[in-house]
Order: C-alpha cells, then structure tokens, then sequence
C-alpha cells in the first residue's frame, strides 16, 4: 500500500522530486518503489521524458485504481469516526453557478455527513479526470462521454440571447439580427461560438463582438452591466432576475449527464447513494 500510495502521488504531481519535496533519499525510496511495482506486475508505468517522466497508459490504469481504493478506505475510517467524507465534483462554471450550487443543499440533507470539494475543468480533462480517479462525479454534455463513464442523463440545456432593454427598447426580430446589429459578448472560442458565427454568416452577415469572455459568467456580467447582449444557458435567467430583459430563443441545446466510474462507486458504497441523489436533484 505504501508502494502503490506514493505512485499515486507521483502520478497525480507528474514528478517524484515533487512528491519527495526535494529529499534525495525519499526521491530514491520512491524510484525504487516505483521499479518494485514494475516488476510485480509487469508494465512498465513510467518512462523517461526529457528530464521528467510521464505516465504510461498502463500506469494511468492502475493510479486510477489505486486512487478509488484508497478513496474507498478513507470513507471507511471516516464512517469508523463518525466523520464526513469527502467528494470531488467537477463542472463547468457556468453549470456550477446556475444548476450544481443551487440544488446542493438538497443533495446535502439526502446524503449526511458529506463534505463537498467543486472544481471546474474544460470538457476533455473533466473526462479524463474522471475515468482516472481524479474527479468522482463530473457533469458534462453526453455527447463528450467516453468508454468507461456511467452516467445518468439530466436533461437538456438550451441556449437564449438575452438583450438588456437598456441596448434595444425593442426586441430583435430575430436572433440573426440580435447577433448581427448588438454588441455581444460572446466567449472567446468554442463550441457556442462557432455555432453562432455559422449562424450570422448564413444570413450574410457578421457577429458584433465587443467582449470576448472565457466564460458565460463573464458575459451575463456584461448583460448585467447594459454593456452588450449575449447568448447564455437558459439557466442564466435565475442570476439575471430584476433585470429588463429581451431573450430570444436558439436551436442550440445539448444533454447533460452525471457521470462517474462503476469502479469507483464499486468500491465506496456511499458514492453510490449520492450519484442517485444528484440525479434526483439535479433533474432538469
């Protein structure tokens, strides 16, 4: 276990003189820990890269595997205690703002002594993050899921462009012309924006972009502020409330899903009651 913990920690830090805080004998401890587990199970987990390392695919496996075990270990001594455990969830901003920290609570009083850690994450390393351990539940659109992933689907999540009165005393006729004619704050790539440019430009015509955002978080402040329009989630309306607001409806809508691994809930049997009680209070 001692082997297996400390490669773990060299995989989730990416170097063994980072985990070994610069001890040349623990730095040496670990490489040969490392070696032993090499041997006994035949793979290679590291392999050299410059002067670093990288993990093997075989080594992702099993710190992977290693992670939810001890995972599933620590939620057992914290039961033994009378503890909380602890849960990693990832997703987006935007869906952590306006979907996940408003249906917590639910989830918290249908699953007691729990201690919640949120992270957000671009799509890919959400994946990633959760088929490898790193991440116990992500939310993420189905059509980035992955072999390996169980989910739940959540619903769907449509996307509007919200105008404050303030820009236009009259709504657009048409989103084209809302896109087209109103300074916009739209996020800087991606996804939305591509799908809006592909709009405009059937049209014949181009995006008005003043702000360019690295999040929808960013752009409902523009709105807020009367500065620019901006194409949004639907659930952004809940933070924009008290605001006079033009929102015309888009064809963009994608699926969300809870996702986890069954190894994980496999091995921590409390996981598995809060999956559920996510997918009951996060329903959309």
């Amino acid at each position: 276990m001692d082997r297996l913990g400390n490669f773990c920690a060299v995989a989730d830090a990416g170097s063994i003189a980072i985990v070994a805080k610069g001890d040349p004998s623990r730095q040496s401890l670990i490489s040969r820990q490392i070696r032993e587990l090499e041997s006994f199970f035949g793979v290679d987990l590291v392999r050299r890269k410059g002067r670093g390392l990288e993990i093997t695919e075989a080594g992702r496996e099993l710190a992977a595997i290693g992670r939810q075990n001890f995972k599933g270990l620590e939620d057992y001594s914290a039961r033994c205690r009378g503890r909380e455990w602890s849960v990693r969830i990832v997703a987006s901003n935007s869906i952590a703002q306006w979907l996940l920290f408003p249906r917590l609570k639910a989830v918290a009083e249908a699953q007691r002594d729990v201690r919640f850690e949120v992270y957000h994450a671009q799509t890919r390393e959400m994946v990633a993050g959760t088929r490898e351990g790193t991440y116990d539940i992500s939310f993420i659109r189905k059509d980035a899921l992955v072999p390996g992933l169980r989910h739940a689907t959540l619903g769907e999540v449509g996307h509007s462009v919200f105008i404050p009165v303030a820009l236009a005393k009259k709504a657009p006729k048409s989103a084209v012309e809302a896109l087209t004619s109103l300074p916009l704050a739209l996020p800087v790539a991606g996804t939305i924006r591509e799908s809006m440019e592909r709009l405009a430009a059937k049209k014949g015509g181009t995006l008005r972009v003043s702000v360019a955002c690295t999040s929808f978080l960013q752009a409902a402040l523009a709105v807020q502020s009367g500065m620019c329009a901006a194409v949004l989630p639907d659930s952004a309306l809940s933070s924009l409330q008290g605001q006079r607001l033009h929102r015309i409806a888009l064809p963009d809508r994608y699926t969300l899903c809870l996702a986890w691994t069954a190894r994980n809930v496999d091995t921590r049997p409390q996981l598995a009651k809060l999956v559920e009680a996510f997918r009951v209070a996060m329903a959309l």
